[in-house]
């Protein structure tokens, strides 16, 4: 067995001994906030002598890390304090100045239980006569650790009513023990645990307070293997007493008289080496792990645990599919109210048209399944009016690709502190859920522009910075890919929308004729709607304006027609009736202010439909948006699209 040391063991997490051992060592901090998967479940770093229990609970790490030192205080708001153990308490007591009952006679069991009693009533509970308690044993005693658990109950951002006094004199007591040089001269050290870094006040968090912040991420790939194996098939060293025993178990059916005996003996004394492993959960043959390990990206070992406990209490085993859906139930539980983990529908082949905006996603699958990381964009928002195929485009995306799939939902909320701290959730859940196609449908309602008066002291500013710092973060680039959708792109934030963020700008407009056709025969196939019609171009002509979606909404609507013409199929007349009956719930002016947004944000001329000019001529003529001929002047000047020298001098 390695013996342990406090500093390096290997089998500490990464994070906890760079962001935490490291630093304490080089004397950079010693008061550490710890934010992120706080619930998470570690290698136990003594599991080789205790084999029933190979991953523990953070506090069950910091019991075995911390237990060589002089005193180790775990605190929370609701239990109070608990000592590693009862000497330790002893020891807090006198440091503290805590008088106890020690005159209770040794030899009458009732005045001890008493005076025990009594001496856990003399321990407060309440942060304001805890804390001071807790610095007499960090300015007196040396090697204490403190954790103080759900720290954003003691010490919590600033609401818009303000801090209590009690609260700030929290915040002022723990920036000065982060600033204290004794402290850290006698190898002290406090962990503050949180699930938000944002719920922490903003005043722990400056890199001026000397407290340093460390992330608990989701466990990687090789860490969910290797958890995935031990819960499937056991420990390495549970396996080997497996071999042992089928081997001793052939030998022992060959066997007669003492020789027998002697082999029941050993099976017995291997059976019960094997009681003391933990308990393994059956799967199928045909298991497959490296599929069961990317299936179960952005999930934590605890959730993982909760599949394999959740088939064994179905009596079922635990296939690919099974674990898909209770992946979709649990993360949508943890991550819900701000994004939607979704399974992605439609397929490229599914939609009809868009020839070049396919190609174009096509080549970023490519670039994917490659992992040529420099071809992939590290954003992309697709324009134009509504119901023209962007969603689907980018459901097709998430689906050819083979990630995750993520809508976002608006963080903001009405109470102060709230958005913030549920966008650090969703960008939590994206670095989590990595490799992940993130759809930000409606880009221009969410934080809108940083220019426009908000009057909210700032969120939508902190809000806007937070997103920005993400999206520029190299490490994002082909494993977080962020498509924004808009019809108002010149609602988004410039920053947003620059290279680097969003790399690629992409207008989808309203389909052509041709485009129109594709677009019946796909919604037809899509809905299995039998029908006897062979051409659909003269109804594309009907169509002429109309968007995907309305032809899809067409499409159905001509199912029911035939049906209340007691037809089993639809016909011209079922068709040609749908299409009559329909309006559009746009009307002409918006389609056009959309679509020539969507051309001049544009950030290729080879992904412009071919019909461009077209387009622009056909809005110039009908002459129906506010300010129209400035947006078609400007996408001339800027070389988009050349018009013809007779429409521009119109």
């Amino acid at each position: 067995m390695t013996v342990k040391t406090e500093t390096a063991p290997a089998i500490l997490p990464g994070w906890f001994t760079d962001g935490v051992v490291n630093r304490l060592k080089a004397e950079i901090s010693s008061v550490f906030i710890l934010h992120g998967d706080v619930t998470c479940l570690v290698p136990n770093p003594n599991a080789d002598d205790e084999p029933r229990w190979p991953y523990i609970p953070l506090h069950a790490l910091f019991e075995r890390v911390f237990d060589k030192r002089e005193m180790v205080i775990f605190y929370n708001i609701a239990t109070g304090m608990r000592f590693l153990n009862s000497d330790m308490e002893k020891e807090f007591r006198k440091v503290a100045e805590i008088a106890g009952d020690e005159d209770a006679d040794p030899k009458d069991p009732v005045a001890i239980a008493k005076a025990e009693l009594a001496a856990k009533r003399q321990l407060p509970r309440e942060p304001e006569l805890c804390l001071p308690l807790i610095e007499k044993a960090l300015k007196k005693m040396d090697r204490v650790a403190i954790i103080i658990e759900s720290a954003h109950f003691i010490a919590p951002e600033s609401t818009g009513t303000g801090l209590l006094l009690n609260e700030r004199t929290h915040i002022a007591r723990l920036r000065t023990w982060a600033q204290d040089s004794r402290v850290k001269k006698r190898s002290n050290i406090v962990l503050l645990l949180t699930d938000l870094a944002s719920k922490i006040s903003g005043e722990l968090r400056q890199s001026s307070s000397r407290i340093g912040s460390v992330f608990i991420p989701k466990p990687s790939p090789d860490e969910r293997k290797f958890y995935i194996e031990r819960q499937a098939f056991g420990m390495s060293q549970e396996q080997e007493v497996e071999k042992q025993l089928a081997a001793l178990q052939k030998k022992r059916a060959r066997a007669k008289g003492e020789s027998e005996e002697e082999i029941q003996g050993e099976i017995e004394e291997l059976e019960e080496q094997l009681k003391q492993f933990p308990m393994h959960f059956e799967v199928p043959k045909d298991f497959e792990i490296d599929i069961f390990v990317n299936a179960t990206q952005g999930m934590s070992l605890r959730q993982i645990l909760e599949i394999f406990r959740a088939a064994a209490q179905a009596k079922r085993s635990v296939d690919i599919s099974f674990v898909k859906a209770k992946k979709k139930e649990i993360l949508n539980a943890e991550y819900g109210d701000v994004m939607e983990i979704a399974d992605p529908q439609w397929s490229l082949e599914e939609i009809g048209g868009l020839a070049k905006q396919k190609a174009y996603f096509v080549s970023v699958m490519e670039s994917i399944r490659t992992g040529e990381i420099r071809l992939i964009p590290q954003g992309i928002t697709v324009m134009g009016p509504p119901g023209t195929g962007k969603t689907a485009l980018i459901e097709a995306l998430a689906k050819g690709a083979s990630y995750n799939f993520v809508k976002m939902k608006n963080a903001r909320s009405m109470w102060v502190g709230m958005s913030e701290e549920r966008t650090e959730r969703q960008i939590q859940g994206l670095w989590a859920l990595a490799p992940v196609i993130v759809m930000n449908d409606e880009a221009d309602l969410g934080e809108a522009n940083r220019d426009a008066p908000k009057g909210d002291s700032g969120v939508s500013e902190r809000i806007m910075q937070a997103w920005m710092r993400f999206l520029s973060e190299p490490r994002i680039r082909g494993r977080v890919v962020m498509v924004n959708c808009t019809n108002r792109p010149d609602r988004m934030d410039a920053a947003m929308k620059r290279s680097g963020r969003s790399d690629d700008r992409i207008a989808i407009l309203m389909p052509t004729e041709e485009e129109g056709k594709a677009i019946f025969g796909v919604m037809f196939r899509r809905y299995n709607i039998p029908t006897d019609i062979t051409d659909f171009a003269p109804f594309a002509g009907m169509a002429k304006g109309l968007s995907g979606a309305d032809i899809e909404s067409i499409t159905l609507k001509s199912f029911r027609f035939a049906g209340e013409m007691g037809k089993k199929k639809v016909d011209d007349e079922a068709l040609r009736e749908a299409i009559a009956d329909f309006i559009p719930s746009a009307s002409q002016a918006d389609i056009d202010l959309m679509t020539l947004l969507a051309i001049s944000e544009s950030s290729s001329r080879r992904l412009l439909p071919a019909n461009t000019r077209e387009i622009i001529e056909e809005i110039k003529k009908r002459n129906l948006v506010q300010g129209g001929a400035d947006l078609i002047a400007q996408i001339e000047a800027r070389n988009i699209v050349k018009l013809d020298e007779a429409t521009s001098a119109d």
